[in-house]
């Protein structure tokens, strides 16, 4: 079904404007539907820019808001923003753990992985590490053009309606995005070659990592064979400290027993020594 027309809503100023505190999540996803429609929008998207750019987002916005919020329309720009800005940043690292290609993980593993990058990462603009807070958003767009492919960085806020070649929606207001239009075959290439770089230099590393691991494995081993020589000699050192004790112990003060007992020991270490038992004689 073709995108309906914007109903007509008076713009309010600012001074009249009240503010409607923090975005929830129904107004994110409306803002988002929102920008859906009117930038995707062959007739309406065509060379929006600025103010009269999101003044019509503001008319849509504040015509299909049932939350009872009052929002302006610079309000909605600067959540468009951060929407926009943190699902990117957070395309990223889903396109890094995809590379990744963990045997037997799960979409659920995975996206559990992209947020703990995510989370890991210090945001570039607040310096902070902090969780990843538009998942809400990031279901909704991780289909559409711009948040589905991996990209190093995603600039810029709208794309251009012009390269979309036809919009549909359903009752729902779900979005159907067809293939877009004017892609060359050389950016498409390009983008390839990207993905392919990306996972080129990822088996690059994990190489790299199993080297190193099979080095310090080899080290360790040759650490503990070491060991198990030099306790070797040491026995071997200590047992003919012991036996030479035994051969020259003066054994005229003792009792019979006592005797016999030693008289035995040195008989076993001649064994030992020299191949023969004196006690077989």
């Amino acid at each position: 079904m073709p995108i309906q027309s914007l109903p007509k809503v008076q713009i309010v100023t600012s001074n009249s404007t009240k503010r409607g505190g923090n975005f929830n999540v129904d107004e994110d996803l409306l803002l988002i539907s929102t920008w859906l429609n009117i930038g995707m929008d062959a007739v309406y998207g065509t060379e929006q820019k600025g103010e009269k750019f999101w003044a019509k987002i503001w008319e849509y916005f504040c015509a299909n808001n049932t939350y009872r919020t009052t929002r302006s329309s610079s309000s909605l720009s600067s959540r468009w923003g951060n929407i926009n800005r943190e699902t990117s940043r957070f395309a990223e690292f889903m396109a890094k753990v995809e590379a990744r290609n963990r045997s037997g993980a799960t979409d659920e593993d995975k996206l559990k992985d992209a947020k703990d990058l995510y989370k890991a990462t210090p945001n570039p603009s607040t310096g902070k590490k902090i969780a990843f807070a538009y998942e809400h958003c990031w279901v909704v767009l991780k289909n559409q053009p711009k948040w589905s492919m991996p990209k190093e960085k995603s600039k810029g806020l709208p794309q251009t309606p012009s390269l979309i070649d036809q919009v549909d929606s359903n009752d729902d207001d779900t979005m159907v995005l067809e293939r877009p239009i004017g892609r060359k075959p050389k950016k498409a290439k390009r983008n390839r070659t990207d993905g392919d770089k990306a996972f080129d230099d990822y088996l690059a590393k994990k190489l790299q990592y199993i080297q190193a691991s099979h080095e310090q494995d080899q080290e360790a081993l040759r650490i503990k064979v070491d060991k198990i020589r030099v306790d070797a000699e040491r026995i071997r050192l200590e047992t003919i400290r012991e036996e030479r004790s035994i051969m020259t112990m003066d054994t005229s003060g003792m009792n019979e027993k006592e005797r016999l007992y030693f008289e035995n020991l040195e008989d076993q270490i001649l064994a030992r020594q020299v191949g023969f038992d004196p006690r077989n004689m």
